[in-house]
């Protein structure tokens, strides 16, 4: 039986991609939107809870990044006028970030959701087999790892939900060990691993810089073991990158 990885292109309809100004400040008091995981609850558990809720958020934040787009890019019955901007601006009292339409505060709160979709969506995908997926376990190919999946029938219907987080450029690799065809049919490699069971919470705490299509943040990951007095911390990076007409997830670090 011969094996064949389909690597097509793996294409979205979205916005034009448009200028977004260079500008850099910080961030106030985020609190509300920190992920905490309660008490006793790990982080694989966690993320097993919001498993019948992912592609529910998918598409909420792909949504919201949408409706973040660069100003130009609506249409003229929706676009602000720069007057109309600048009033907003003032009322906010922050200064807004390019044409964006959000202040740094406003990016620090929605970047955070992102993060922790994204850290949702790559634990389904990239650390638990069962999540997301079903199979016909009778139906295997070579050395019996590899199961057929019945709720997709393509590679690009498989990776779909991935890459409607995930920018596609910098993660173009990220599924190559997932997904096979076989005879027309899907087939993917089951395997789980553990997740970081001292894991707490993730907080975007700052907007550290912008270019014309992309948002670089702060992010500050929190870890203790029952048995320990105090919290470590762990600092990371978290990029979106405008791509396909939405704000996309570039650079990250998987926190659990």
């Amino acid at each position: 039986m011969q094996y064949q990885k389909r690597k097509g292109a793996r294409l979205f309809t979205g916005l034009v991609c448009l200028a977004l100004a260079a500008g850099m400040t910080g961030c106030s008091d985020i609190a509300d939107t920190t992920s905490s995981l309660p008490a006793g609850t790990t982080a694989a558990q966690a993320a097993e809870e919001t498993t019948e809720t992912t592609l529910e958020r998918t598409e909420e934040s792909v949504n919201s990044m949408q409706e973040t787009a660069p100003a130009d890019a609506a249409t003229s019955d929706t676009a602000l006028t720069v007057e109309e901007r600048t009033s907003e601006e003032a009322a906010s009292g922050g200064e807004l970030v390019g044409d964006t339409g959000l202040t740094a505060e406003a990016w620090c709160t929605q970047a955070q959701q992102i993060y922790e979709n994204a850290a949702s969506t790559y634990f389904i995908y990239q650390a638990s087999s069962g999540m997301g997926f079903t199979y016909d376990t009778s139906d295997t190919i070579g050395d019996g790892s590899w199961q057929r999946v019945t709720n997709y029938s393509t590679i690009e219907e498989a990776e779909a939900g991935y890459y409607e987080v995930f920018a596609q450029a910098g993660h173009e690799t990220d599924l190559d060990a997932q997904f096979q065809m076989s005879d027309g049919k899907l087939y993917r490699r089951c395997g789980d691993r553990g997740s970081d069971i001292s894991y707490q919470s993730s907080t975007v705490t700052a907007l550290t810089g912008s270019t014309a299509d992309t948002l670089t943040f702060s992010v500050v990951s929190s870890y203790q073991f029952p048995d320990e007095i105090e919290a470590t911390q762990k600092e990371s990076v978290l990029t979106l990158v405008y791509e396909r007409g939405a704000w996309r997830v570039g650079t990250f670090t998987m926190p659990y």
